[in-house]
């Protein structure tokens, strides 16, 4: 009666074995379906950055930002008269390898009146800068009005970057 039992068992076994074994060989096909996003990573937006600053014109400054190359400054010292103006140059890289597009904003930290500056830019943002290329960008603060006396303002520019959809 024990051999028996066993037998049957070990027949049962088996028969397990051999289903799954059957059913792994019919299914061959395995779908998934679900959703992913990709979101462009610090690491990529570190790829692209300000490489140089120039003011332009004598007794004016511009720098890159030492603990953020995404952001540089510039300061206009001494503009008197509406309409007098200051240009600062810029060049920006992307050592990346996708293209990326690039959004460049500009705005007064001065303290005082800010509202006397009309602040400029020549990046055309659907332009998008290539791998491994680099651009360049004027960026022109004036002012809207003539003030009281001479003025002076400190100002930041600021990259952000996107990858290019492939």
């Amino acid at each position: 009666m024990k051999a028996k039992r066993s037998v049957v068992i070990a027949f049962l076994l088996v028969a397990v074995m051999l289903l799954g074994v059957g059913f792994a060989a019919v299914s061959t096909t395995l779908d998934i379906t679900g959703k992913a996003d990709v979101n462009p990573d610090s690491a990529f937006k570190q790829d692209i950055y300000f490489d140089s600053a120039t003011a332009n014109e004598a007794g004016n400054t511009a720098a890159v930002n030492v603990n953020d190359d995404n952001k540089a400054s510039f300061t206009a010292n001494n503009l008197s008269g509406k309409g007098d103006s200051a240009t600062f140059t810029y060049v920006i890289k992307n050592d990346g390898d996708l293209d990326a597009t690039i959004s460049v904003t500009a705005c007064s930290v001065s303290v005082g009146d800010t509202s006397i500056f009309n602040i400029e830019t020549d990046w055309d943002a659907a332009q998008p800068l290539a791998a491994g290329g680099d651009a360049t960008i004027t960026v022109t603060v004036s002012l809207k009005e003539t003030p009281s006396e001479s003025v002076s303002g400190s100002f930041i520019v600021e990259l952000k970057a996107e990858a290019v959809n492939a």
